[in-house]
This record gives C-alpha cells, structure tokens and sequence, in this order.
C-alpha cells in the first residue's frame, strides 16, 4: 500500500515513529536475506574435495545440490538417502549438456570440482599412466568445463561461478602434464581462460599440492603465477573446499580473484575471507577518496 512509504520515510530518523514501519522494514529486511541465500550446485560432489563442500555448505545450512556420476558412490560418500532429486543429487556427465539442465535449474550459483584422474601402475613413472577413454583432461578438465559453464550461463541465467583448478599452471614441462601425457595444467588454464572471457563473476582457486588434513590447522597463505615456494607445497582439500565455500557465501568479496593458494606450519587461518583481499593485486584495491575537511 502507498500509505506504507510515508510511514517509512517517517520512521527512517527514529524506528518508535510507527510499530507498523519497524515490521515492514524487518520484513524487507527478511526478504533481502532470503533473495541472497544462495541455491548452490557443486559438480564433482563425490570426489574428495567436492565432497567436502558439499557437507560444509549443507552444515552451513546452504541449499546445496551435488552433481554426480552415479547414485551408488553418492550413496556412499555424501550418506544420502534416497539420492535422487528430492534430496539435491542429480546424476550427470559433465560432458553432455543435457544431463546438466535439471541440476542447473534455479541455481544461482555454480561450483566446479570436476577433473580428471590419470590411473597410474607408478606415480612416479609418468609412462605408467593413462586416462580412460573420453575422461582424458582435454575432455573433462577443458571442454567439461566449459559445457558447466555455458549450461550455467543458459540455463540458471548466470551467477557466480567458482573453480577449483590448479597452480603449476606456468610450467609447461610440469610433471603432472607428463601423466599419460595429458597436459591437465595446459587444459585446467585454458579453462580458466574460457570462464575469464564469459562474462559471469567467477572466483578461480589454484592450489597447491592437496593432501588429506584436517581444515583450520595451517596458515595459509595466497600468491600468483606459481610464485610461491612452501615447502612443502601442500594444502587440506578441507582448506581448499573452506576457501570456496566462503567465495561461494561471500560473492562480491572474491569476485574475479584468481589466485594460488597454499599452506605452512605456523598460526591457523581463522578469517578466510581475509584472504580475498590479500590476493588483489595492488591496483584491485579500492582508492579511498581524501577527506574533504571544512
């Protein structure tokens, strides 16, 4: 009704003016937070670091779905139950569009943990190792990718998109390209590129070397361009999945960030959004106006 804006324009200098405008302006207030919870897609739920995601965003009590390729290891991994639809999981293959609509549908934000996984009879001997046929980096890492993201951007009309990639990026004889001589980093940055160029808001997370600590125990730290040297260069999944589950509730505060991220020994990090502004280049910094004095 047009007799609420006068009543609110009334109660803006002193909220005792109108009980009626202290519960419109609570209402509103209401409105606001449920229009910013966000609706959250995780692809690549079921495997390590997806998983873990998964389960801090719905301990967050964030409405969360997870993309999987198949309902039995969901079952296993995420303890759902019936792990259909009804409860969030949408079985799909990220590289076919159409098994990505229904789980796009009415998300408003989009994280990525897919990528590929060489079999290797050796770690060390990159010769041993060998991709499966149509899951070679090429094919998930790079066009799988890019089909989430255009799905994304069709489907779900855009939102923030946050990527789990990799550092090493720069090294075009890392070893991890020489696995059954897939070039994951060459592919990872290219997808990186191809979701720079979309237009959409997007927070690109490259970590180091994962292993399988606990969150919140180590310091972690934030670089560019595989500058950083930790030794040695490591981080908890659960640290990675902490970072992008705070880009993922905390959009405008890591929007377009790419940056590596990796750990020491030293004091926990606590506030990782506090990390968002460390890894802004200096000319990404907001200029504060001087202060006129009269």
């Amino acid at each position: 009704s047009s007799s609420f804006l006068p009543l609110l324009y009334r109660s803006e200098g002193c909220i005792c003016q109108g009980t009626m405008a202290f519960r419109v302006v609570a209402l509103l207030s209401l409105v606001g937070l449920v229009v910013a919870s966000p609706t959250v897609l995780v692809t690549g739920a079921t495997g390590r670091t997806g998983a873990l995601l998964y389960s801090m965003l719905k301990a967050k009590g964030v409405n969360v779905r997870a993309l999987v390729r198949n309902a039995t290891k969901a079952k296993e991994v995420l303890k759902c139950s019936s792990c259909d639809q009804s409860e969030g999981i949408y079985v799909g293959d990220v590289t076919e569009s159409e098994s990505l609509t229904a789980a796009m549908t009415g998300v408003t934000a989009l994280a990525i943990a897919t990528g590929s996984a060489p079999h290797c009879k050796d770690f060390k001997d990159p010769s041993s190792c060998s991709y499966p046929k149509g899951a070679y980096p090429i094919d998930i890492d790079f066009h799988g990718t890019e089909l989430q993201i255009e799905t994304f951007a069709k489907v779900a009309k855009g939102g923030p998109v946050v990527l789990c990639s990799s550092m090493g990026t720069t090294d075009p004889d890392h070893f991890l390209n020489k696995l059954g001589n897939g070039n994951i980093l060459f592919f990872k940055l290219n997808a990186e590129a191809f979701l720079m160029s979309s237009g959409l808001p997007f927070t690109i997370i490259k970590p180091c070397g994962l292993s399988d600590g606990n969150a919140a125990q180590r310091e972690l730290h934030v670089g560019h361009d595989d500058q950083m040297h930790e030794t040695p260069p490591q981080i908890p999944r659960a640290d990675v999945a902490r970072v992008m589950a705070e880009a993922l509730l905390q959009p405008k505060l890591a929007e377009n960030l790419r940056f590596d991220l990796c750990s020491q020994s030293g004091t926990p990090t606590e506030d990782v959004s506090a990390l968002f502004d460390a890894a802004r280049f200096p000319w990404q910094h907001p200029v504060q106006s001087p202060m006129l004095l009269v």
